[in-house]
């Protein structure tokens, strides 16, 4: 089962999150992570070893060129290479907007 973790931002609470994953491995070893983290914060997604992919995006930097079209270029990117993992389960850990 594939499962997308959606939690951008920031170190501390993408840290918090690791115990979730931690239990869920245990719990379920066919599990598979993928981690969906704002893009200064990948490196810490990197840290846990039972996430497999980490998807980036950019809210911070994407917030202030949001007239530029090499932006929207980039969401769209995200957004189809979202789409075409066909997550079995995402859990949005963030739980606001800009995460939805």
């Amino acid at each position: 089962m594939k499962v997308l973790i959606v939690k951008t931002s920031s170190m501390g609470d993408v840290i918090h999150t690791f115990p979730a994953v931690e239990d869920a491995r245990r719990n379920r070893p066919d599990l598979s992570f993928d981690w969906c983290v704002e893009e200064a914060f990948a490196g810490v997604a990197t840290l846990h070893p039972a996430i497999d992919r980490i998807h980036t995006v950019a809210i911070r930097r994407w917030r202030k060129a949001l007239l530029d079209s090499g932006t929207w270029r980039e969401a769209a990117a995200l957004r189809r290479t979202l789409r075409d993992c066909r997550y079995d389960l995402v859990i949005d850990a963030q739980g606001l907007l800009k995460s939805a």
